[in-house]
């Protein structure tokens, strides 16, 4: 006998979240093996900012690329149907990228990976809204994929520290990402598509059949019917002339639906809500605790580990909450409280110390307490909730894609901020030094400038001698 009622909403669930699972896996992992030696050596020690920047962000770029597909093709086949196909292709981007053995062939991996992920994030929190019977369940459901992400970033940041000497240290944990691939693929399987996507391409006995599972109810049922009638309604609705998604209306709409302010709506939230720099933390936190503050490998991997354990915790705690208040409340909190942990981060760095430094770190994971359960989630399950069913692959591909762009900016521009040199303290012509190619700095311009640079640094220190008692 099929599954029915609550419990074929939650295999849906438990399905989706281990969708979401391979996007936090892939970035703990990396996040966590970026500076071993053995992932340096076998992707040609990189040493130039652009290039390590490149490793990470080329698959949010893809992710980005990924959501564009569903936009345009979104309604040719079902949710499900995007959604296994989004797996087989990061099975084929994991197996690329996990036996890499040069810088090209896993930027590739990468890319063909983050379009695999592109499908998963635009169809899965669409898949499991429209598989949600409740209202309470709906927000939850969608809201338990950001945290299973979560959890997938925590449990990758504890890694494979402890096989340093072997490619093993960063080969396995990431051909591990096909492993919870094949474990979505099983989940969904013998799932069904959503009545609502079935009802919308006219294909009613499918619909109907799977509407009666979700309810575990015959359709004769009056609640049932009721649920039936107001897909349709609404389908109907959205047919009508006056609701056709025109680009004028992403600008001034004046259609009667709304349809394309709601789905702008869903793609500004989304969009700010992944500008404020959460992937960054996703991804370089082990670096900075490396590399900037001088810890042990383990012990930051640990931290950085600790860091998103905290936010996947608050995910976990805001799936508890969400539907105590409503969502409009969670984002005006949450973005106060954000405000004022960010700019005690802010203020605290600007003056280095031991003391500063934990105080500015003890900000940095209250602002992640509150994210997590705030605009990390909810603005997803706004974005999900809020489009016309004719049009919700398209507004909620959309929002994603917001995500991915605005992550790629951040994530890519964080290296890069890091590694830039200052400026102080240099003529306007020595900073040419700091930027030239490797080919020019042997150049006799170059080594004039250089001796410019020299003799200063050397007048500065016997300055600095003469002042000493």
């Amino acid at each position: 006998m099929a599954t029915q009622g609550k419990k074929l909403y939650f295999r849906a669930l438990i399905a989706g979240s281990m969708g979401f699972v391979t996007f936090g896996w892939d970035a703990g992992v990396l996040g966590g093996i970026l500076l071993t030696p053995e992932f340096q050596s076998a992707v040609g020690n990189p040493t130039d900012a652009y290039q390590i920047s490149l490793i990470t962000s080329c698959f949010l770029l893809a992710s980005w690329l990924g959501c564009m597909i569903i936009t345009a093709f979104g309604m040719r086949f079902g949710r499900k149907t995007w959604i296994l196909v989004g797996n087989v292709i990061e099975i084929v981007g994991t197996i690329i990228s996990a036996s890499s053995f040069s810088y090209g062939q896993l930027i590739a991996g990468r890319v063909v990976i983050g379009i695999g992920n592109g499908f998963l994030t635009s169809m899965i929190p669409v898949y499991v809204a429209e598989m949600a019977t409740e209202k309470e369940l709906r927000g939850r459901g969608v809201n338990g994929m950001i945290a299973a992400a979560t959890v997938g970033v925590a449990l990758a940041d504890f890694g494979m520290v402890f096989t340093h000497g072997t490619d093993a240290v960063w080969r396995f944990p990431v051909a591990l990402h096909s492993f919870f691939a094949l474990l979505t693929i099983v989940g969904f399987w013998n799932l069904p598509d959503t009545p609502r996507y079935f009802y919308a391409k006219g294909q009613i006995a499918e619909a109907d059949s799977v509407l009666e599972q979700l309810y575990a109810s015959p359709l004769s049922e009056p609640h049932v019917q009721h649920a039936k009638d107001e897909i349709v309604a609404s389908l109907e609705l959205e047919r009508t002339s006056s609701a056709t998604l025109k680009l004028t209306d992403f600008f001034w709409d004046t259609s009667s639906l709304q349809a394309a302010r709601r789905i702008r709506t869903g793609v500004f939230l989304v969009g700010i809500a992944y500008l404020m720099g959460i992937n960054v933390i996703f991804y370089y936190t082990t670096t900075i605790f490396q590399v900037y503050i001088g810890l042990a490998p383990l012990t930051a991997s640990g931290l950085a580990g600790a860091a998103n354990t905290v936010l996947a915790i608050a995910n976990i705690l805001g799936v508890c909450f969400l539907e105590r208040v409503g969502r409009r409340t969670w984002l005006i909190a949450g973005a106060t409280a954000q405000t004022v942990f960010m700019a005690a981060f802010a203020g605290l760095l600007s003056t280095p110390g031991p003391k500063t430094g934990a105080a500015a770190a003890a900000m940095l994971f209250a602002w992640i307490v509150v994210f997590g359960p705030t605009w990390g989630p909810v603005t997803y399950v706004y974005a999900s909730e809020i489009v016309p069913l004719r049009y919700r692959h398209i507004g909620f591909a959309l929002s994603v894609s917001a995500q991915w762009l605005m992550a790629f900016v951040t994530v890519f521009a964080g290296p890069i901020a890091i590694a830039d040199p200052k400026t102080r303290g240099h003529t306007l012509e020595e900073i040419d030094l700091i930027f030239m190619k490797d080919t020019l700095k042997d150049s006799d311009a170059a080594q004039t400038l250089r001796q410019g640079d020299l003799k200063e640094a050397s007048v500065s220190i016997k300055s600095a001698d003469a002042s000493t008692p």
